[in-house]
This record gives C-alpha cells, sequence and structure tokens, in this order.
C-alpha cells in the first residue's frame, strides 16, 4: 500500500532502503489499485519476524483495508479482495509454518469473512486457499524420509559398493535433508539460543546428519575386527570424500573429511604407513580444496564452478549457516539512533534465502540405491547433543 504517509520510507534506486514498522507494513498492504512487487513482499515477510510478530503484520494489513473501506477520502476497497486473497495466497506459499499458530490462523479467518463480505463471489477462491493450506501443512508434516525397500538386505559399503555409489546416494540423502528447510527455519535460527523443540528443527536434523556422517566414517575405520585391512577401509572412505567433492557434494565431503580426521584416527601413525600414496595425495589435494584459509576461497571457487556444471550442488553447510549469520551480526536490524528498519540487511537475507531455494531446487539425475541410502542414515550410531552441535557450528 502507497501508505498514506511515507515520509519515513527511505529509496536507493527504487527500493526501499528504511523506514518505520508501520510504513514497511503500510508498503506491503495491498489495495484496489496497488499491489507490493514479489521481491519486497518475499523480503518484508521473510525479514519482518526478526523485528515485528507477523500476526501483527497481517492484523495490521487486514485493519488498513478496513479503514480504507470506512474512510472515503482513502481509495476504494470495493475490488481490493482480489488482492488480499492473492497477498494470502503468497504468504501461504511462502511461509507456510506461520499459519501453525492458532493466532495467525485466526487472522486469516477474519481476512476470509472480510473478503467476503467485500464481494460474495469469491467464496470459492477462500475455500480454495484453505485447502491449500491445509494441503501444505500437511506436506510439512509428512517430511520425505527413504522409502525402506521390501527387500532391504545390510549392506558392508567397503565389499559391496564402489565409492562412487556411495557418493551419489549420499547426495540424494543432502538433497532430502536440504529440501525439508525452510527459509523461515533459516532466519529463525539466527536467535541466540536454539531450544530442542524449536521451529528450526529440520536445521537442527540436518546438522545432526552430518555429525552422524562423520561418526559413523571414524567407526568403520576404527572397528576392531578389521585388523590388517584397516587401511583399505581407510582407502575406501578417502576415495567417498573425492568422489563427493566430484560430483558437487561439499557437504558430505567435509563430513568424510571430518571423520577420517578425528584424533582418534590421526594418531594411528602405522595405519598412514600403509595407505596408498596416490590416495593420500588425492585426498591431500581435496583438503586443500576445502581448507578454511582465505575465508574457504578455495572452496567458494569450486562451489561456483560446480553449480555453473552440474543440476545439483550440496554447499558446506556450516559455512551457508556462519555466511548467514556473519550478515545478520554486520548488517544492525535498526539504522543507529534511530527507531527505523535497516531494509538493507532484509534485501541481503532475502538474496542468501533466494540463493538457498536456487539449491533445494537441484536435481540429481545420480542413479538411486535405496540400499544403501537407508544404510548410510540408519546404522544405529547415536549423534551428538544437537543444541551443543548447532551452536557450536553457528558462532564458528
Amino acid at each position: 500500500m502507497e501508505d498514506e504517509d511515507d515520509s519515513t520510507l527511505q529509496f536507493e534506486n527504487g527500493k526501499v532502503i528504511a523506514g518505520s514498522i508501520n510504513n514497511l507494513i503500510g508498503h506491503v498492504s495491498p489495495t484496489s489499485e496497488y499491489y507490493p512487487t514479489d521481491d519486497y513482499l518475499f523480503a518484508f515477510l521473510l525479514s519482518c519476524r526478526t523485528f515485528v510478530d507477523p500476526v501483527a503484520v497481517l492484523k495490521q494489513v487486514i485493519e488498513r483495508c478496513q479503514i480504507a473501506d470506512t474512510n472515503p477520502g482513502l481509495p476504494t476497497t470495493a475490488t481490493v479482495a482480489p488482492h488480499l486473497l492473492l497477498f494470502a495466497q503468497q504468504w501461504i506459499e511462502q511461509f507456510p509454518n506461520d499459519f501453525k499458530r492458532s493466532a495467525m490462523m485466526e487472522q486469516l479467518h477474519v481476512l476470509l469473512r472480510y473478503c467476503q463480505n467485500l464481494d460474495a463471489e469469491c467464496v470459492a477462491s477462500c475455500n480454495k486457499l484453505i485447502q491449500m493450506l491445509d494441503s501444505r501443512l500437511k506436506d510439512i508434516k509428512e517430511k520425505k524420509k527413504i522409502p525402506k525397500p521390501e527387500t532391504f538386505k545390510e549392506i558392508n559399503f567397503v565389499q559391496d559398493c564402489s565409492p562412487d555409489v556411495v557418493a551419489a546416494q549420499l547426495t540424494h540423502l543432502e538433497l532430502d535433508y536440504l529440501g525439508n528447510i525452510s527459509c523461515d527455519e533459516m532466519i529463525t535460527m539466527l536467535g541466540k539460543d536454539i531450544p530442542q523443540n524449536s521451529s528450526c528443527s529440520n536445521v537442527q536434523k540436518y546438522v545432526n546428519w552430518f555429525n552422524h556422517l562423520s561418526l559413523f566414517v571414524a567407526t568403520q575405520v576404527l572397528a576392531l575386527d578389521l585388523g590388517a585391512a584397516r587401511h583399505l577401509t581407510m582407502e575406501y572412505y578417502m576415495d567417498v570424500a573425492v568422489s563427493c567433492f566430484a560430483v558437487g557434494n561439499f557437504n558430505s565431503a567435509m563430513a568424510v573429511l571430518a571423520g577420517l580426521n578425528q584424533s582418534s584416527i590421526t594418531r594411528l601413525h602405522r595405519l598412514k604407513e600403509r595407505l596408498d600414496k596416490s590416495k593420500v595425495e588425492h585426498l591431500a589435494n581435496l583438503e586443500r580444496q576445502m581448507s578454511p584459509s582465505e575465508n574457504f576461497k578455495a572452496y567458494r571457487t569450486a562451489l561456483r564452478n560446480a553449480a555453473e556444471r552440474y543440476t545439483c550442488v550440496i554447499p558446506f553447510f556450516t559455512l551457508l549457516v556462519k555466511d548467514i549469520h556473519t550478515t545478520s551480526e554486520v548488517k544492525k536490524t535498526k539504522i543507529e539512533g534511530t527507531d527505523l528498519i535497516n531494509f538493507e540487511k532484509c534485501w541481503e537475507m532475502s538474496r542468501h534465502m533466494q540463493q538457498f531455494q536456487q539449491v533445494q531446487q537441484g536435481v540429481c539425475d545420480l542413479e538411486i540405491d535405496l540400499n544403501v541410502q537407508v544404510g548410510a542414515e540408519c546404522n544405529g550410531l547415536d549423534v551428538w547433543p544437537v543444541g551443543i552441535i548447532f551452536n557450536a557450528i553457528r558462532l564458528a
């Protein structure tokens, strides 16, 4: 909505860069003659939760329409219903988790009743909107899980699978975990304290998966019954790490590297002496590619190159989280010395999330082997405490 007083909205190159909370809400509020741009709507709905309750936003949007409806000095709302319904639809499509709260559902029903009072012909559209929301929430509740094959058999990776096959299945698993994380979860995780049962549960599950995979690799190498064959298992997972990197699965590559570099393994000097020199060199090259030096410069270059070659690229999630956290910390929510919201920060967070969505939309064309996926994910290992792990990674 073009607010009745845009005096505290600041623009640069046609884009809002700062404003009061009320005026930012006014700029996102539709009328019969105005509808916010898609990029502003996404940026606002994504970031507003960091400075105002989404329930208060939806309530104020409705109230603005109702005030305009009774104030002859403001634009008519006789045809605002289609825009208001489109606003609700885009909110539901982009951030359905918001509507898990009863207070949000109450405001949504207020909006729908108001639209029906304005235009009796929109009843069918209102019903369709509720059905769409129910479907989205059901999809969220029934998160993607790996279907266990009817003829599932336990697998010894080293004996039964090539490193390339394992890397392919890890990539499928990574994409499933990533696909379950919503943008609002990524923003909510920026809070200082992440409780175990918070709305960031899918982020926590993904962090757990990374540590699960690292522990799995370390446990495989340290198995008591390997004896003289231990170096072969070590070499196998070295090849898995290299294969993950080769297909653009950087998160699994780093997880496997983390497992191979645990102190319980690196202290085994006689094991190192028995390793194939060419495999050791390949692993050393991979470690250089994933090195944290110069803010992961080599990795960032490899990530850009992979994005140009592959339809599915899995970034190193810890670093992705760190980049978002850095943006959040460096750019303050409010402009210093004022109550104005720094909307440039909102645009930056929106850019991060749009890149994240592109990753989620990747298509992995590698062959699927459910036996290997189930074997990798369900091997009986316990994972480290989620809260401790997540906070350690977030602040790394």
